[in-house]
């Protein structure tokens, strides 16, 4: 994540930048700091002035009244993007410089800098500290060690804070909290200070609010002559007004009409204002805060552009934001880097782009924003899609921006399944690293059509690429669903995907090597074979005499060579036969070798354990399609499963690695399986509520991962995406989307996350469920989660399967409501998470309806309800369940904990 804030190392270079670096995870809090060499005297770290910097005298004296007031003071600027904010702090602070002799800090907060997050306090904290001199290696993980150290450290300072760019009221509290007698000065589209009122009012500190407004048209024109000269104002001074008026004051508008008139001085003002009130012609209306004339100002600049500058930022579209490098820019519209450098140059003459160094340039939000409805609109999916690669391959990052191709099993994404994926590979790569040696079995749920295989290609995506790999085996249970063994099929598959992982030169070693194992394995039937194989050798050889050689008697030399190549190609043939039946180099050896050998299935494991301590990374088995197989073949394979990878990993000889195994199926058909096969049980294994297919499954996997339902956003924005139709965000909804996930990564509880979710429009919480997913499932959040299940822990079976199942289920249901941008209460859903564990049978009757609870909760439940559950919900355990249950369980509240919508 990069930010604003200007680079330490040197405090008289106030044009730079810096880039955070993060702390590594599980790092220890260091507490002795202090003493940093490189921590400098007295940091000066403001960006450097506006050039063009006019007006706002009013709101600069009351800057200056907020500094005259008793410290500690906060002050807050607020008003709409575009409006001059920044420029205006920072012009002061630069005027006020030397009232703080310990130094000024400014860190941008990237409150609204879309689509880059917003900076959390925690990453604003590390921002702070290092630079004051802490080096990233001392930096401790916990939000609560940084802001002890932080304020330890200019405790006894004055300094001035600008905190820029600030999204939502949580982004900042926890560092007011730590800035000691500091000056702090904020600066926010959004008038946040009734929601930080209450952490001053702590401190005793003193709040000014300034809002900032459009300019007056006598500023906006003192603007225009700073940029293209009085005379040319003067000359043409009713047109400049009404230029003024048309950009509605904004000075971000009139900065850029100022370059585009200054740019072409043989266009007119009065043909400017023209130009300008046609294109206002061909915009809807909008509110009058002024984005409907900054709208036509960037519209028309943009058509003003010449063919190769208009193309070139129309692709920064789909860029990520902020600092642009010449080398990005250059990869987006597919030109050289000096054809690159000449066309930013072009653009940064016109107003749309800010030159920050001989490297990059600056993108203004409003401006980023309008372009990446401009590319979306203007150009095809596939040149998009062309372009993002290009991008991708000069930056080493994935792409913003991914489209469909079709809708057939693919790689990239449209209903945010991606994230999904992620969470999986997350768990993956958290049992590979603190239990390498035990496998994780994980049962991805879903009807036919659900896209399931396209889950497993973007969770193949995530696991073989940096930083820690893993290999993915890839197995269809339809195309193997005739061979026999299926355990054959299984290591099979491993041998050869494993044996093309590796370097060509070590191949031949890893088949010879496997080969012997299986001869180890297989004892005396191949050491009798091959005894037979020898003896025929022989006598095949005794039957030829040596031939002389000389030139006269090529004939017979040739007829011996013949001779000799057709012996060893009966041997090969020969070898080749006894390998494939007595080496289970076939399924009809595999066969044999359970048919001859004593404990088959041992030396089986033992071999796939050998094969996996082979292999370069971690194994990850995917095994798709198995709910198109028969139930005999589903219990099979999920049998061989069970013992290839349980057994394998609780082999002494062994334990330094499993693999993992990702099974996609649909899960009613995998329980039907185990019913049918197992039909003889029935009655004597099952339990109440619990069917004998949930046993099988409960017991064989350790994670269950439904995918979560299309809500009628995702619905809407998924045919959009199949007929073509461009998705348009309104800048309101940019603006929100970014509060919204400023509170997010500021939270640190899962209630946080989700009160912020419930806050935000639909189109907002759609844009943001990564981000609070990502936040869920950080080790902080997930604490405080498990910390508040443990009130659940008398209505859970008391052993510990149950209890692991109880905290891994509603996990997984929470990133699936989120997912569907549900938010559901807490409470609420490890109710619900309970009823699915413990009587699954009960809570598939509750999903297909819902309104059955009423009944169920009554006295007479057994004469209201279904036949099937009757005998259940009268039983005094599920009676007093919903007795005693510290939330109440409704109709709608099922509905919502099921995917579905209240009401």
């Amino acid at each position: 994540m990069t930010t604003t804030a200007v680079s330490p190392e040197d405090p008289d270079d106030v044009g730079t930048k810096s880039r955070l670096v993060r702390p590594q995870s599980g790092q220890a809090a260091q507490v002795n700091i202090f003493h940093s060499s490189t921590r400098p005297s007295s940091p000066r770290l403001l960006p450097g002035p506006h050039p063009n910097f006019v007006g706002r005298e009013a709101e600069l004296a009351a800057l200056d009244v907020c500094l005259a007031k008793p410290r500690p003071s906060v002050c807050l600027v607020w008003g709409m993007g575009g409006i001059g904010k920044t420029a205006l702090v920072i012009e002061w602070a630069h005027r006020v410089a030397d009232r703080f002799p310990d130094g000024q800090l400014f860190v941008d907060m990237q409150g609204y800098s879309f689509p880059r997050a917003p900076l959390s306090p925690d990453d604003a904290s590390a921002v702070i500290l290092q630079s004051l001199g802490v080096d990233n290696d001392q930096l401790p993980v916990g939000r609560d060690d940084r802001l002890s150290i932080l304020r330890a450290l200019i405790s006894s300072r004055h300094m001035l804070i600008v905190l820029d760019n600030v999204a939502a009221a949580e982004q900042v509290r926890p560092l007011l909290s730590a800035s000691g007698s500091c000056m702090v000065v904020l600066t926010s589209r959004r008038r946040i200070d009734q929601q930080i009122v209450t952490e001053l009012a702590g401190q005793r500190a003193a709040l000014t609010t300034i809002p900032l407004t459009s300019f007056t048209t006598d500023e906006g024109l003192v603007l225009l002559s700073s940029k293209i000269g009085g005379p040319r104002i003067n000359a043409e001074l009713n047109a400049a007004r009404e230029l003024v008026e048309l950009c509605g004051g904004l000075p971000l508008a009139l900065q850029m009409v100022a370059a585009l008139v200054g740019e072409r001085p043989h266009l007119s003002l009065t043909d400017t204002v023209a130009s300008f009130t046609q294109t206002i012609k061909l915009l809807p209306e909008d509110t009058d805060d002024g984005s409907i004339s900054i709208g036509s100002i960037l519209r028309s600049s943009y058509q003003l552009l010449p063919e190769g500058s208009a193309r070139l930022i129309r692709f920064l579209g789909l860029h990520p934001g902020g600092r642009v490098a010449v080398s990005e820019a250059a990869a987006l519209a597919n030109v050289s880097v000096t054809r690159a450098t000449a066309l930013l140059d072009d653009l940064v003459t016109m107003g749309m782009l800010d030159r920050t160094d001989a490297e990059g340039y600056e993108l203004h939000p409003l401006v980023h924003s309008y372009l990446r409805e401009l590319v979306m609109e203007a150009d095809s999916e596939q040149d998009r899609l062309e372009a993002e690669k290009r991008l991708a391959a000069v930056t080493g990052k994935p792409r913003q921006h991914v489209d469909w191709v079709d809708d057939s099993p693919v790689t990239i994404d449209r209903l945010n399944r991606n994230v999904l994926a992620e969470v999986i590979a997350l768990r993956l790569r958290h049992a590979q690293r603190d239990h390498p040696n035990v496998s994780l079995l994980i049962h991805v749920d879903g009807p036919w059509g659900a896209g399931k295989t396209t889950l497993l290609n973007l969770l193949e995506g995530r696991l073989t690429g940096p930083p820690d790999r893993s290999l993915v085996i890839s197995f269809n249970a339809w195309r193997h669903a005739r061979v026999e063994p299926p355990w054959w099929a299984l290591i099979t598959n491993l041998r050869d995907q494993l044996i093309r992982a590796i370097p060509w030169w070590r191949r031949p070693f890893v088949r010879a090597g496997e080969t012997t194992a299986r001869v180890r394995r297989s004892g005396a039937s191949y050491l009798v074979a091959m005894v037979v194989l020898v003896i025929l050798a022989v006598g095949v050889i005794a039957l030829f005499r040596p031939f002389p050689i000389s030139t006269t008697k090529f004939s017979e030399v040739a007829k011996a060579v013949s001779a000799g190549l057709a012996v060893l190609a009966g041997f090969w043939s020969a070898g080749k036969v006894a390998a494939k039946l007595l080496l289970w180099d076939s399924a009809r050896g595999a066969r044999l070798f359970e048919q001859s050998h004593t404990n088959p299935m041992q030396e089986v494991t033992a071999h796939f354990a050998w094969l996996i301590e082979r292999s370069p990374c971690p194994v990850v088995f995917f095994i798709d399609d198995l709910d198109r197989c028969d139930e005999k073949f589903v219990v099979a394979l999920l049998d061989a499963i069970q013992n290839l990878a349980r057994d394998a990993s609780a082999d002494g000889r062994h334990p330094q690695r499993a693999a993992n195994f990702v099974v996609a199926a649909d899960g009613a058909w995998l329980r039907r399986a185990y019913e049918r096969i197992y039909e003889n049980f029935e009655g004597a294994v099952d339990e109440p509520g619990r069917p004998l297919g949930n046993l099988f499954l409960d017991k064989l996997f350790q994670l269950g991962i439904s995918l979560p339902a299309m809500g009628p956003a995702a619905q809407s924005g998924y045919l959009d995406g199949l007929l073509g139709v461009a998705a348009v965000t309104r800048p309101e909804v940019v603006d929100e989307v970014q509060e919204v996930r400023a509170m997010v990564v500021s939270s640190q509880s899962e209630a946080d996350v989700l009160n912020a979710l419930g806050k935000a429009s639909s189109e907002a919480r759609q844009s943001v469920i990564a981000d609070a997913i990502t936040k869920m499932s950080g080790p902080e959040v997930t604490a405080a989660t498990e910390h508040s299940l443990q009130k659940f822990a008398p209505l859970l079976l008391a052993n510990p399967r149950s209890m692991k199942r109880f905290v891994n289920t509603y996990s997984v249901l929470r990133i699936l409501r989120t997912l569907e941008g549900n938010t559901i209460a807490p409470d609420a859903l490890a109710l619900w998470t309970i009823v699915c564990i413990r009587w699954p049978l009960l809570a598939n009757h509750l999903e297909r309806d819902a309104d059955l609870i009423d009944a169920i909760k009554t006295a007479d439940a057994a004469d209201n309800v279904p036949d099937p559950i009757k005998s259940l919900v009268s039983m005094p355990a599920v009676q007093n369940f919903f007795r005693t249950a510290p939330t109440d369980l409704t109709p709608d509240t099922i509905r919502l904990c099921c995917g579905g919508q209240a009401g």
